[in-house]
Order: C-alpha cells, then sequence, then structure tokens
C-alpha cells in the first residue's frame, strides 16, 4: 500500500495501492456497509429486526398483566432505538 487518506466525501477511504506483480498503481475506496440489526430465528435464518413485531410480543405477552400501552410503546422505542 503507497498511502491512504479520507477520502473528498468525507464517507469512505482512499487507498493507493501496487500490484505486485506487474508494478501498476491503482486507487480503491472503502466504504462502510451499515444494515440495520438482525434477528437470528431458532431456525437459524435471518430476517431484519422490526420494530413492530417487538411491540406486538411486548403486547401478546403482557395483555393480563397491570402493564399500560403507553409503558409497553415506551420500552420498545427505547428497545428499538438501542438496537
Amino acid at each position: 500500500m503507497i498511502e491512504t487518506r479520507l477520502a473528498e466525501d468525507g464517507l469512505s477511504i482512499r487507498r493507493r495501492r501496487r500490484c505486485q506483480s506487474c508494478d501498476k498503481r491503482f486507487t480503491t475506496y472503502e466504504t462502510a456497509d451499515v444494515r440495520l440489526p438482525q434477528v437470528v430465528k431458532s431456525n437459524g435464518t435471518r430476517e431484519e429486526f422490526s420494530e413492530t413485531k417487538l411491540r406486538e410480543g411486548f403486547k401478546r405477552a403482557l395483555h393480563k398483566r397491570p402493564v399500560s400501552a403507553p409503558l409497553v410503546e415506551a420500552v420498545s422505542e427505547t428497545f428499538a432505538s438501542a438496537c
């Protein structure tokens, strides 16, 4: 590798490299691949995190408990924003 610096857009890294076999120089740009959290299901498959499913699960689990709906909403939003 010859040099590394932040790209002009500020969101990626620019790297100048040299081929070891032919000695030519080239540039690569590296960016972060940002993805939302995924949930691993019991059968091993993965799916995107769903705040709606979380909220519905809380409601089902707490429907016979003395927990108010606004509290369930607040907890699910807090948990979803942490992810």
